[in-house]
């Protein structure tokens, strides 16, 4: 036991050297922002936001309550600073690699049921690390744990092992009905935990069949399949785990029905049965051999975004995954085992196959859980060589040799996940000539336009819109533009942006450039249009009323609209986010409401002073005095200011 000890220490340092470059990356703009920084849901643990969290799945169109209190339970300890987050994933990595050693043991073991449980645990426990490693340590873990976004994954995994180790000493049986039954049920309650976390693996109770086929040979002795009691008892102990992996309708119903930020997100309806088979079989076969070359990794593989399901790709992957099936099916009784992996690789790969959505991206994230299925083969493999003398040095030697390339390459890698501009920059020369490359030109210059680098910003939005304009670009550089005094240019983009049909959210922030320009009345329409298509923007919600309550026309102004809309955006939220409670006021101000917009600023007020907010804390002061004098908030006009965001 000391010996599994130390070597779970090992693999844990280990994999903390490797990854550890992580600590002092920023937030990056892949996500990070809609699911932390600019995320007020996770920006602290009252009845509001916990409800919020277990009963919301639009927001990210998912369903993943732990995920998000995980996500608040970093910001109460360390707020919104990146190194909380990063060694939170970190953390969580480095454990899986200690629960994956332990569950290999545990597989290997139950392979060989002539020998006793300690002999067998004992001879696995080499090959379990060195599989444990070499998935640890592989570059495409680097995503899943650089990424603060995918904390999903490592929770959801932390939770699967768990629950997996409690299954495997559960058939182990040695502790007696009693402890059969304690590990069971922790095994359940374990994968309730990991569905809560991110419903990825909701294959998992077939999974867990396959394992009762082999290794565990649950079936052994069942002479009448399936009528056999003992057959049955196994299929009903899978009844939980399949229940609850029904929790992931919740996602699918959110991706089917997409609101929010998400509001241009559609199922592509014209995606026929062949291309989706087609896309399945290049996933599956994908993922078989990338771990294995791991390189030119990117967050972004434009392979599935536009393809023809003819191409040779496709049909080579069709016959590869076809062929291996029908070989392993074939050789059952020989190599029982390589059937087994091979079935939970294509059961945990199901949610990745993209077949509801397109365009689909085979990202390096979505290996994190199939990625195990290598794990244990090559563990397996170790423990075949155990038993000859020359080739287990010669295969230790192999893993060893592997294990540092990995590394030296996973360390690198993690380089590239530092910050935004860095990211975006190595992403458009992986991309060379392909025309996909404007997406990520054009999020290249809202980093560096965050960086305050305008020049270089301008530089990339307008090489974004060479390659391919897009609504999106086009307002992100008249913003930029309007900012820096081109108020002209401004104009220029945001009308060229409308002409390109853009999404609600586009028009929500065509609204924000309008603003800005001192053009209320079209901003307003903006605002409105936006709003008739996705009534719950919470944003969208706040300016319209901020431009309805302190525009400096008259006829722009409506004070009861502007309080209807500044209290559907504070009870969204739950009356928590200081800024929409800030418009509130300013709202109840333009209707004349002066007792309750004074009561409301102070509200705003102290929350923003809770929150470390003084730039709107000092703001909301400064109304709160205007609004005790009776009087409501003006926004200057463009000559004498630029319109600036509600307190």
């Amino acid at each position: 036991m000391r010996r599994v000890w130390l070597i779970s220490f090992v693999l844990f340092l280990a994999t903390f050297g490797v990854f550890s470059r992580v600590l002092v990356g920023q937030f990056v703009q892949w996500d990070d922002g809609i699911s932390v920084y600019q995320n007020p849901n996770i920006q602290g643990l009252d009845w509001a936001r916990l409800r919020w969290m277990f009963s919301d799945a639009s927001y990210a169109m998912r369903y993943k309550p732990l995920t998000w209190l995980t996500y608040a339970l970093v910001y109460q300890l360390g707020g919104l600073k990146p190194v909380g987050y990063h060694l939170a994933n970190l953390l969580i990595h480095c454990g899986n690699t200690v629960l994956l050693f332990g569950v290999i043991r545990r597989l290997l073991a139950a392979g060989n049921p002539e020998e006793s449980t300690e002999e067998r645990l004992a001879q696995a426990t080499f090959p379990a690390a060195g599989g444990a490693l070499l998935w640890a340590i592989n570059p495409l873990r680097v995503e899943p744990v650089a990424r603060v976004t995918d904390l999903t994954f490592c929770l959801l995994l932390c939770f699967l092992l768990l629950s997996l180790w409690c299954y495997l000493r559960a058939c182990d049986r040695s502790g007696g009905s009693a402890g059969h039954s304690a590990f069971y049920w922790g095994s359940v309650a374990a994968f309730a935990l990991a569905m809560f976390s991110f419903p990825f693996a909701f294959a998992y109770g077939v999974v867990l069949l396959v394992l009762d086929w082999y290794p565990l040979r649950r079936f052994a002795g069942c002479a009448h399949g399936w009528r056999d009691a003992a057959a049955r008892q196994v299929l009903l102990e899978k009844i939980p785990f399949l229940l609850l992996g029904g929790t992931m309708l919740a996602t699918v119903v959110a991706r089917l029905s997409p609101t929010g930020i998400w509001a241009g997100f559609h199922v592509d309806g014209g995606f026929d049965p062949f291309e989706r088979a087609m896309q399945a079989f290049y996933v599956w076969a994908y993922y078989a051999w990338k771990p294995w070359l791991p390189f030119h990794l990117s967050p972004f593989y434009n392979t599935l975004v536009n393809f023809n399901p003819n191409g040779w790709p496709f049909w080579l992957s069709a016959a590869f995954v076809i062929g291996t099936t029908v070989l392993l099916v074939r050789q059952r009784s020989q190599w029982p085992w390589a059937l087994a992996l091979w079935v939970s690789y294509l059961l945990l790969l199901v949610p990745a196959l993209g077949l509801t959505e397109r365009p689909h991206f085979a990202a390096d994230r979505y290996d994190y859980l199939p990625g195990l299925v290598w794990a244990v083969a090559i563990a397996a493999a170790l423990r075949r060589l155990c038993a000859h003398p020359v080739l287990r040095a010669a295969g230790f030697a192999l893993a060893m040799a592997l294990a540092v390339f990995w590394g030296a390459l996973s360390v690198h890698q993690a380089r590239i996940w530092q910050n935004s501009v860095g990211l975006f920059e190595y992403m458009i020369r992986e991309l060379g000539d392909d025309p996909n490359r404007s997406d990520i030109h054009w999020r290249l210059g809202f980093a560096l336009a965050g960086e305050g680098k305008t020049r270089e910003a301008v530089q990339q939005y307008q090489a974004s819109l060479r390659i391919r304009p897009t609504s999106n670009c086009s307002l992100l550089l008249a913003e930029l533009l309007e900012q820096n005094g081109d108020r002209q240019g401004a104009l220029t983009n945001c009308l060229a942006a409308l002409a390109l049909g853009p999404t609600p959210v586009d028009r929500a922030k065509a609204g924000e450039v309008f603003a800005a320009l001192g053009r209320g009345a079209e901003a307003i329409d903006e605002y409105h249009q936006a709003l008739a298509l996705v009534p719950d923007l919470v944003p969208t919600l706040n300016n319209l009323a901020w431009i309805l309550a302190t525009d400096p026309d008259a006829g722009n102004r409506n004070g009861v609209e502007a309080v209807q809309l500044a209290e559907r955006a504070c009870t969204l939220t739950g009356y928590q986010t200081p800024v929409l409670i800030g418009t509130l006021a300013a709202a109840y101000a333009e209707a004349g409401r002066f007792k309750e917009a004074v009561a409301t600023a102070q509200r705003a007020l102290n929350l923003a002073r809770a929150a470390g907010q003084t730039e709107v804390a000092e703001t909301n002061r400064q109304l709160l005095e205007l609004y005790q004098s009776g009087r409501p908030y003006r926004q200057p006009p463009p000559a004498s200011g630029t319109a600036g965001p509600a307190p």
